[in-house]
Protein backbone atom coordinates (compact mmCIF):
# COMPACT_ATOMS: atom_id res chain seq x y z
CA UNK A 1 0.00 0.00 0.00
CA UNK A 2 1.13 3.55 -0.68
CA UNK A 3 2.72 5.29 2.31
CA UNK A 4 -0.19 7.25 3.74
CA UNK A 5 1.51 8.65 6.83
CA UNK A 6 0.47 8.21 10.45
CA UNK A 7 -3.08 9.52 10.29
CA UNK A 8 -4.91 6.61 8.63
CA UNK A 9 -8.41 6.01 9.92
CA UNK A 10 -10.26 2.72 9.26
CA UNK A 11 -13.82 3.90 8.74
CA UNK A 12 -16.93 2.28 10.14
CA UNK A 13 -18.38 -0.47 8.02
CA UNK A 14 -21.17 0.65 5.70
CA UNK A 15 -24.48 0.04 7.57
CA UNK A 16 -22.43 -1.16 10.56
CA UNK A 17 -24.03 -3.43 13.12
CA UNK A 18 -22.47 -4.85 16.28
CA UNK A 19 -22.88 -8.46 15.13
CA UNK A 20 -23.59 -10.08 11.77
CA UNK A 21 -25.24 -13.29 12.99
CA UNK A 22 -27.12 -14.47 16.07
CA UNK A 23 -27.79 -18.17 16.63
CA UNK A 24 -30.13 -19.85 19.06
CA UNK A 25 -29.60 -23.59 19.38
CA UNK A 26 -30.88 -26.26 21.71
CA UNK A 27 -28.39 -28.02 23.96
CA UNK A 28 -29.44 -31.49 25.12
CA UNK A 29 -27.87 -32.98 28.22
CA UNK A 30 -28.54 -36.16 30.17
CA UNK A 31 -29.29 -35.54 33.85
CA UNK A 32 -28.58 -38.40 36.21
CA UNK A 33 -29.97 -38.45 39.73
CA UNK A 34 -30.54 -41.30 42.15
CA UNK A 35 -33.19 -39.22 43.93
CA UNK A 36 -35.32 -37.91 41.04
CA UNK A 37 -34.29 -40.25 38.25
CA UNK A 38 -32.46 -39.88 34.97
CA UNK A 39 -33.74 -37.91 32.01
CA UNK A 40 -32.80 -35.80 29.02
CA UNK A 41 -33.08 -32.05 29.53
CA UNK A 42 -32.81 -29.36 26.92
CA UNK A 43 -31.60 -25.79 27.36
CA UNK A 44 -30.91 -23.06 24.80
CA UNK A 45 -27.68 -21.33 23.85
CA UNK A 46 -27.52 -17.90 22.21
CA UNK A 47 -24.38 -16.96 20.26
CA UNK A 48 -23.67 -13.46 18.98
CA UNK A 49 -21.26 -13.74 16.06
CA UNK A 50 -19.14 -11.58 13.81
CA UNK A 51 -17.23 -12.81 10.77
CA UNK A 52 -17.92 -16.42 11.71
CA UNK A 53 -16.56 -16.09 15.25
CA UNK A 54 -18.56 -16.33 18.46
CA UNK A 55 -18.10 -13.02 20.28
CA UNK A 56 -20.56 -13.55 23.14
CA UNK A 57 -22.78 -16.39 24.35
CA UNK A 58 -25.40 -16.92 26.99
CA UNK A 59 -27.42 -19.98 28.09
CA UNK A 60 -31.14 -20.02 28.87
CA UNK A 61 -33.70 -22.50 30.14
CA UNK A 62 -35.32 -22.91 26.70
CA UNK A 63 -35.75 -21.27 23.29
CA UNK A 64 -38.74 -19.17 24.37
CA UNK A 65 -36.80 -17.69 27.30
CA UNK A 66 -33.83 -17.02 25.02
CA UNK A 67 -36.07 -15.18 22.56
CA UNK A 68 -37.62 -13.11 25.33
CA UNK A 69 -34.17 -12.01 26.54
CA UNK A 70 -32.53 -11.20 23.19
CA UNK A 71 -32.60 -7.41 23.67
CA UNK A 72 -31.02 -7.66 27.10
CA UNK A 73 -28.40 -10.14 25.84
CA UNK A 74 -27.54 -7.79 22.95
CA UNK A 75 -27.11 -4.92 25.41
CA UNK A 76 -24.97 -7.08 27.69
CA UNK A 77 -22.75 -8.14 24.78
CA UNK A 78 -22.27 -4.50 23.76
CA UNK A 79 -21.62 -3.41 27.36
CA UNK A 80 -19.00 -6.18 27.66
CA UNK A 81 -17.11 -4.67 24.72
CA UNK A 82 -17.93 -7.50 22.31
CA UNK A 83 -19.59 -5.24 19.73
CA UNK A 84 -17.60 -4.00 16.74
CA UNK A 85 -18.74 -1.47 14.18
CA UNK A 86 -15.48 -0.70 12.38
CA UNK A 87 -13.15 -2.64 10.14
CA UNK A 88 -11.09 -5.47 11.56
CA UNK A 89 -7.60 -6.31 10.38
CA UNK A 90 -7.59 -7.58 6.82
CA UNK A 91 -11.22 -8.79 6.89
CA UNK A 92 -13.67 -7.44 4.31
CA UNK A 93 -15.73 -4.46 5.51
CA UNK A 94 -18.95 -5.81 3.94
CA UNK A 95 -21.37 -6.68 6.71
CA UNK A 96 -21.54 -10.45 7.23
CA UNK A 97 -18.45 -11.27 5.14
CA UNK A 98 -15.47 -13.07 6.72
CA UNK A 99 -13.28 -13.14 3.58
CA UNK A 100 -9.87 -11.53 3.47
CA UNK A 101 -9.83 -8.06 1.95
CA UNK A 102 -8.03 -7.78 -1.38
CA UNK A 103 -8.66 -4.10 -2.11
CA UNK A 104 -8.10 -1.00 0.03
CA UNK A 105 -10.00 2.17 -0.84
CA UNK A 106 -9.40 5.71 0.35
CA UNK A 107 -12.62 7.62 0.90
CA UNK A 108 -12.73 10.95 -0.92
CA UNK A 109 -15.43 12.63 1.22
CA UNK A 110 -17.55 12.04 4.28
CA UNK A 111 -21.36 12.20 4.18
CA UNK A 112 -23.81 12.58 7.04
CA UNK A 113 -27.17 10.78 7.10
CA UNK A 114 -28.84 13.81 5.53
CA UNK A 115 -26.42 13.65 2.58
CA UNK A 116 -24.24 16.66 3.38
CA UNK A 117 -20.71 16.31 2.01
CA UNK A 118 -17.63 17.11 4.11
CA UNK A 119 -13.87 16.96 3.67
CA UNK A 120 -12.05 14.28 5.66
CA UNK A 121 -9.29 15.42 8.03
CA UNK A 122 -7.49 12.08 8.02
CA UNK A 123 -6.85 9.49 5.34
CA UNK A 124 -9.92 7.31 5.75
CA UNK A 125 -9.94 3.80 4.33
CA UNK A 126 -12.18 0.79 3.89
CA UNK A 127 -11.17 -2.70 2.77
CA UNK A 128 -13.17 -5.19 0.71
CA UNK A 129 -12.75 -8.68 -0.70
CA UNK A 130 -12.90 -9.50 -4.40
CA UNK A 131 -16.63 -10.27 -4.24
CA UNK A 132 -17.58 -6.99 -2.52
CA UNK A 133 -15.09 -4.56 -4.06
CA UNK A 134 -17.69 -3.03 -6.41
CA UNK A 135 -19.82 -0.78 -4.23
CA UNK A 136 -22.42 0.51 -6.65
CA UNK A 137 -23.80 3.99 -7.24
CA UNK A 138 -26.87 4.20 -5.00
CA UNK A 139 -25.37 5.65 -1.83
CA UNK A 140 -23.14 8.65 -1.33
CA UNK A 141 -20.69 7.50 1.35
CA UNK A 142 -20.30 3.90 0.15
CA UNK A 143 -20.25 4.34 -3.63
CA UNK A 144 -17.62 3.56 -6.24
CA UNK A 145 -17.37 7.29 -7.04
CA UNK A 146 -16.44 8.11 -3.42
CA UNK A 147 -13.43 5.78 -3.36
CA UNK A 148 -9.89 5.96 -4.68
CA UNK A 149 -8.32 2.51 -4.98
CA UNK A 150 -5.00 2.16 -3.11
CA UNK A 151 -4.30 -1.57 -3.55
CA UNK A 152 -5.17 -4.38 -5.92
Amino acid sequence: MTNLGDKVWRDLKPDAQAFDEIRITTVPRFKESEMSGDEWRISAKVEFMRNGNVMFERSYRNIETACNHMGAAHGEACDDGKAMFGGEGDICDQEGCANLATVTYRKKFGYCREGHKSDLHNVTIRKFCERHKHRGDCGLDDADTNYEQLTD
